[in-house]
């Protein structure tokens, strides 16, 4: 089908059984936590999903010790707004917060004001909209240690680019002003102490960034991170001083390390260099204290260091990834964000010492702990020797198992011993799951994550291949019942396996998948359109290349049922490119049902869409998996 050809109306989809519904709500009502910040008063404002869709929530004061650290602190709600709050910032002195918004999933994010008076949640106000651009996509950055200003990125001037602008949080009427103008992906990281600096990262791919040091008052930016071929930085931020800056680079080596340079960009001092990658980096602006995760084969490893002293790795967390690091105003306690794969997330109080509690931990509602798994770590050998890691979860009993393998998105992504309600809810029903983190994952190095770029795309397919050989070499597994199940590039990477290997899969699941790389270059937003091309191929020079790479030209080779998701407000992967797959599969007289959610974008948010989603997902398994 050419890119120009309009699908035809794919066929309906059924309401879930009562019975998936039943079995899939427990899974969605554990609610996620993340994104800590302090506000006055020793109160910790998160975001949680607690209501149904994320939104801020707001513990009591913290106190030492807490009372009941099984229960942690009590919270309660902070906004009430009716689309989902992706990111949030807290006022140094915690007396407002910045939240973002965007509608229905579209990506689109406003910025929003609200004011926490004492950091009382009982004080607040009503949010006040810092921008009303609906066409615009506003990106978080920093908040000046004053107070006074909020630095953000926007596609305002030219819908390809991000620019560097500010706006001042005291006036509501305040307009944006443009900081730092390039035809380039610009994001301003963090302030310097005085509130004259800013860092700003340049992303000229998805795994190649430039730091640079910007003074608004007319001096040039000052490259911090020079570097030939490709060099990422993953997290940056200044030193409590403001005269040396703190990132989190791979700049010169295969993994990422921990390196203190200077305001002119001379390295100073390696602080971690492991043989896995450091992922977050905290720096407390009271007492210097250092705070850093290193993700070692999926799970973080939490470290702290004061001053010149030596590193302290902090022990008494569990297992699992860690997603944000915030140091309280005293610099006496960090506030961690985690998941695990059998916890939705907690906020936990680590002391200097390394002391650990949860303030905020998981509250699993209807949850039977005794379903959850924790998967296994193992590796399995691909066509060319490589091996290639993935988490097993096995259900209880003897089996032998139907089989789930599980694809992540990105690629430029890594599956973590995370929260995972889907996997969960599979394990649950009955099924094995193999979560792969095939080549071209990152976490790995930075070789490992390129191994799958343009050209060698159908190399990380054939993992999958030796996905399938590795399972059936299992006593414990179903061999004539192994699917496949993937989201976003997840999604194109099911479609590639059902029409490359069609006699391996017995059912495909695909959310917001690609099919076609030529409609998603013409469709998926301006702004990710040469960040993309970096991976999967140029639209202009290579668009023989993308036609042969895209699934929709093999759709005849498909066998398995296909069940396929997608919100009608995507930008990234435009609802036509499952439309017109799930059209043709139907053309062909094989099976394909496609099930559209108004009110999402790239992926489900909301839990109700959640629960009848996958309801929906289970009730196809069960006809077409395990009949």
């Amino acid at each position: 089908m050419s890119a120009s050809t309009a699908p035809s109306s794919p066929s309906p989809v059924r309401e879930p059984s009562r019975q998936a519904l039943a079995d899939v709500t427990p899974f969605f009502a554990a609610p996620t936590v993340s994104s800590p910040v302090w506000l006055a008063g020793d109160r910790i404002a998160f975001i949680s999903d607690r209501s149904g869709v994320p939104q801020v929530w707001v513990t009591d004061p913290v106190t030492e010790p807490i009372a009941d650290a099984g229960a942690g602190l009590p919270v309660r709600q902070l906004t009430q707004v009716p689309d989902r709050v992706a990111a949030l910032s807290a006022a140094p002195d915690g007396q407002s917060i910045v939240f973002g918004m965007d509608t229905g999933g579209n990506e689109h994010q406003q910025l929003w004001l609200l004011a926490v008076p004492g950091g009382d949640p009982a004080r607040a106000g009503d949010p006040v909209a810092l921008t009303d651009r609906p066409d615009v996509i506003h990106s978080f950055g920093a908040i000046a240690p004053a107070g006074d200003r909020f630095a953000f990125a926007s596609n305002e001037r030219d819908n390809r680019y991000f620019d560097v602008r500010v706006i001042g949080l005291g006036d509501p009427a305040s307009v944006s002003i443009l900081q730092l103008v390039r035809d380039a992906a610009l994001y301003p990281v963090a302030y310097s102490p005085d509130g004259r600096r800013l860092l700003i990262r340049q992303n000229t791919t998805n795994l190649d960034h430039d730091l640079f040091l910007h003074d608004p008052d007319g001096h040039e930016p000052v490259l911090l991170t020079a570097h030939e071929g490709e060099a990422s930085v993953a997290a940056a931020t200044f030193d409590a001083d403001g005269g040396s800056v703190l990132v989190a680079t791979n700049r010169d080596r295969e993994f990422t390390a921990l390196v203190r340079v200077s305001l002119t960009g001379e390295t100073l001092e390696i602080l971690a260099d492991p043989d896995w990658d450091v992922e977050l980096v905290e720096v407390s602006q009271t007492t210097g204290d250092i705070a850093w995760s290193v993700n070692e084969d999926g799970i973080s490893r939490l470290s702290i260091r004061s001053g010149s002293g030596p590193e302290r790795r902090v022990d008494a967390l569990p297992a699992g990834t860690i997603e944000s690091l915030s140091w309280s105003p005293s610099g006496e306690a960090l506030a961690v964000s985690l998941t695990t794969p059998v916890a939705s997330g907690a906020i936990w109080l680590v002391d200097r010492d390394g002391t650990a509690q949860p303030v905020v931990p998981m509250v699993s509602g209807e949850l039977d702990p005794a379903r959850l798994v924790e998967p296994e770590i193992v590796r399995f050998i691909s066509f060319d020797g490589r091996e290639i890691p993935a988490f097993w979860f096995v259900p209880e009993g003897e089996g032998p198992f139907p089989v789930v393998v599980d694809v992540h998105g990105g690629p430029e992504g890594q599956r973590r011993a995370a929260w995972q309600p889907v996997l969960q809810f599979l394990v649950s029903r009955g099924y094995a799951v193999l979560s792969t983190n095939v080549r071209g994952s990152t976490g790995y190095g930075k070789t490992y994550s390129h191994l799958d770029d343009v050209e060698r795309r159908y190399d990380a397919v054939a993992d999958l291949g030796a996905a399938h050989d590795w399972l059936r070499a299992q006593q414990n597994v179903r061999a004539d019942r192994i699917g496949i199940y993937g989201v976003s590039y997840g999604g194109f990477m099911v479609l590639a396996a059902l029409t490359t290997q069609p006699e391996r899969w017995a059912v495909g699941v695909d959310v917001v998948g690609i099919a076609n790389f030529v409609s998603f270059f013409e469709n998926t937003g301006p702004w990710r359109r040469r960040l993309r091309a970096a991976e999967y191929g140029d639209p202009d020079t290579q668009a023989d290349l993308l036609r042969d790479l895209s699934p929709i030209h093999r759709v005849a080779a498909i066998r398995a049922p296909l069940f396929v998701i997608h919100g009608r407000n995507d930008p990234r992967v435009p609802l036509g490119e499952t439309e017109q797959i799930v059209a043709a599969v139907q053309g062909q007289g094989g099976v394909a049902e496609l099930a559209i959610f108004d009110d999402e974008g790239h992926g489900l948010i909301k839990r109700p869409n959640r629960v009848r989603g996958y309801g929906l997902m289970a009730d196809f398994l069960g006809r077409f998996l395990v009949p």
